[in-house]
């Protein structure tokens, strides 16, 4: 039970899922189960680079919360909470890439302005850092500072520079390589963490 009780409740919640957003027809369940570049016949490897940068986002999103649980585990509760606010803040941008929250999905849905979405994001992300100042400067805070300085200068260039002849290259590349360093920042700190409860372990033992 303690393998199949899991499975259950996961393939519970797929099938919920599947119920609730198929059976409209034929086109439109095409749209829901099939890969968007087949639905409209592209190229494989339309949108590729915006792919890539949301399985950087989920690998984000689980180095956070490995690291999160490991550090519970070894009683550091300041660590532990700032990784699980992190992995907090992978999870909203994963799927605002994926779903287009700020540029589609909110704007169409409710009204609200792309440019104040973004001011949303900016301050929840300064907000985490600034409140967690100590835990930021034990960490490899430069890789971080490299992440928000990329991710900076892609919101600066969307907001003031859009419709040029450079601005979907730049903007585009500075978030890839954004998230790229977020990515990373939070698979090192998760390695650093649980190699340090891993010896603070060994060191008790002996």
């Amino acid at each position: 039970m303690r393998v199949l009780g899991p499975l259950a409740a996961a393939w519970s919640c797929g099938a919920a899922a599947l119920l609730a957003l198929l059976g409209n027809g034929p086109s439109s369940d095409a749209r829901l189960l099939l890969d968007p570049a087949a639905v409209a016949g592209l190229p494989w490897y339309t949108g590729l680079i915006s792919n890539l940068g949301v399985i950087l986002w989920a690998v984000a999103t689980v180095s956070a919360m490995s690291a999160a649980r490991i550090a519970r585990l070894g009683n550091r509760h300041g660590a532990a909470a700032y990784l699980t606010q992190g992995g907090g803040l992978s999870v909203l941008l994963l799927f605002d890439d994926l779903f287009q929250l700020h540029s589609a999905v909110l704007p169409e849905l409710i009204g609200t302005p792309k440019s104040f979405v973004l001011l949303v994001y900016l301050t929840a992300l300064a907000g985490w850092m600034l409140t967690n100042v100590e835990q930021v400067r034990r960490t490899r805070w430069m890789l971080l500072a490299a992440s928000a300085l990329a991710l900076a200068v892609s919101i600066v260039i969307d907001q003031f520079a859009p419709g040029q002849t450079w601005s979907l290259i730049a903007e585009d590349s500075a978030k890839f390589l954004g998230i790229i360093a977020w990515a990373l920042y939070f698979h090192l700190t998760g390695t650093d963490i649980a190699g340090s409860v891993v010896g603070s372990l060994r060191d008790d033992e002996s």
